[in-house]
């Protein structure tokens, strides 16, 4: 399609000579439909914000300990660098057709039905069970101001009724409320980083000049599990940081889910993805950067505070740097900030397994009830579906096995993300592939990456060798830790069942490159009704 005819099809859509299936409501207007209500600022605000939380302020220092300054600067560098180029492809996809299902759409429409099967499914889950994760969370850093356990179940009732709340009251007051506390967490962020600035000059009140000492001194980990030589040591323990680093930088794939109620998403996506990229990966291999040049990856306080993994500020490097630095009363800043990112999370992973289920129930692969929408532009019913998973969040509360039951649930969700990812890449191949056999011109994508479709094939590769590899301490452990093996890598399997179990149900096929719809069906200031 060249320009000119993809100019004449845009015209003859506006003009509605062309209906978009996804545009066109089934029922009459008096049905709910989704409300393009999320402005540019809050898009781009969340796009930078979503994933400044507990992977940044509690996880870096489990990535120091584990791969020593440099080797935990190297692994989230590289790993940032493979999420942007992710982003890249999605962001390609989403800009062209920002009334599809996201990448849940884009895996069926591009690969195969079953595929976007498998994909949509799996996200759900992830993102439906992180959403309890991060509740309890927040109610952990609460125990670092009332230690009494007996109160957790109160404050993850408050928490689970605010997230159910901003929820139910629409994406306008979402979006407003998301982007006051991304603002928060962006600017404690960059404060965060200039305190380890002026700590690492000599400007705290130890009046300690540290300088690059600790990478001088102990650069990577050379006793990481005890193996020996030190040099795989220290190759080991910079493995450890990638998936930990992905861990970080997951939630970046839920872009997407706001697609359908973005204002002008042709405009606040394309602005989101770069965005979110160099901001995104920027703030975090700074913070990296200097947390590793503040600490010692083998300070006691660091190791002592990721074994015992209490989820509070007490575990977080930043308070670690403060604490012996000489600085007062920043833990309890650093603590509520922790707080706000933990309920943030929490609003934002239910918001996206609410979206993630209509947009499941949009291509009828769900019960269709869950397609239906509000006239406020709510999916009343998958939200009230992804609210009664929240309620898990009450097994913390539990004896000691309804909390490993608990634990359990939020460990395999670890690989999650990097699924997503893989999904994304190979979604963006064929759709590349599929333009090329029927000689679509990629200049008339609105938004149009220069990584690609090479930067596709990295982020494939990559997280194919990473996930195969996620769970290699279980095998150092001894005796063999067969719980936590299984929690690293059950989210493989459950792709490969759902992926199978669809195919021959349906009997479904990969879509051919020649017959593959790579059109757009994005009406300009179209809004998306449930087809049900």
């Amino acid at each position: 399609m060249s320009a000119t005819e993809f100019d004449v099809e845009k015209k003859a859509r506006d003009s509605g000579e062309i209906a978009s299936s996804q545009e066109v409501p089934v029922h009459d207007e008096s049905n709910g439909h989704m409300h393009r209500a999320l402005k540019g600022r809050q898009v781009s605000m969340i796009a930078i914000a979503g994933t400044l939380g507990t992977g940044l302020f509690l996880g870096s220092g489990k990535a120091l300990a584990n791969g020593g300054p440099v080797g935990a600067l190297l692994g989230y560098t590289i790993v940032g660098c493979l999420v942007g180029l992710m982003m890249y492809s999605l962001g390609e996809m989403m800009v062209w057709d920002p009334s599809a299902g996201g990448f849940i759409e884009f895996s069926a429409r591009y690969v195969d039905p079953a595929m976007g099967f498998a994909m949509g499914w799996q996200f759900w889950f992830q993102v439906v069970i992180s959403a309890p994760v991060e509740i309890v969370a927040g109610s952990i850093v609460i125990s670092f101001w009332d230690t009494n356990d007996s109160h957790k179940a109160i404050y993850i009732t408050v928490m689970l009724i605010g997230i159910i709340l901003v929820n139910i009251a629409g994406v306008k007051y979402f979006g407003e409320f998301e982007f006051v506390f991304a603002t928060i967490k962006l600017v404690s962020v960059v404060g965060l980083i200039l305190m380890c600035l002026v700590v690492d000059l000599g400007g705290a009140p130890d009046r300690d000049r540290r300088g690059f000492r600790y990478w001088r001194d102990e650069p990577f980990n050379n006793d990481f599990f005890g193996v020996v030589p030190p040099s795989k040591a220290r190759f080991l323990g910079f493995w450890a940081v990638l998936t930990q680093a992905a861990f970080s930088y997951g939630g970046m794939e839920g872009l997407a889910m706001i697609c359908l109620e973005a204002a002008n998403p042709r405009v606040s996506m394309r602005t989101a993805v770069r965005a979110i990229f160099y901001r995104i990966v920027g703030l975090y291999v700074l913070a990296i950067l200097l947390i590793g040049m503040c600490i010692s990856r083998s300070q006691p306080t660091l190791l002592q505070a990721n074994a015992e993994d209490t989820g509070t500020a007490a575990q977080s490097p930043f308070v670690i740097i403060i604490q012996t630095a000489g600085i007062k009363v920043l833990a309890h800043i650093i603590n509520a900030v922790i707080l706000t990112s933990a309920f943030s999370a929490g609003n934002e992973f239910l918001y996206s397994a609410s979206r993630s289920l209509f947009m499941l129930a949009q291509q009828g692969q769900a019960p269709r009830v869950l397609a239906k929408v509000t006239r406020s532009g709510v999916p009343i019913y998958s939200l009230a579906v992804c609210s009664a998973f929240a309620c898990l969040a009450y097994l913390a509360c539990g004896k000691q096995g309804a909390n490993d039951a608990f634990n359990w649930l939020a460990n395999i969700t670890t690989l999650g993300s990097m699924i997503t990812w893989w999904g994304v890449a190979l979604s963006h191949i064929r759709w590349y592939r599929g333009m090329k056999a029927q000689g679509l011109s990629r200049d008339v994508l609105p938004f149009k990456s220069w990584t690609q479709p090479y930067g596709a094939w990295v982020v494939l590769i990559s997280f194919s060798i990473i996930m195969f590899f996620n769970g290699f301490t279980t095998f150092m452990s001894k005796p063999f830790d067969f719980q936590s093996f299984i929690s690293d890598y059950i989210n493989v399997p459950l792709v490969i069942i759902l992926y199978f179990g669809y195919k021959f149900t349906t009997k479904s096929k990969i879509v051919s490159l020649a017959e593959m719809d790579c059109s757009s069906h994005y009406v300009e200031d179209s809004v998306v009704y449930s087809k049900y």
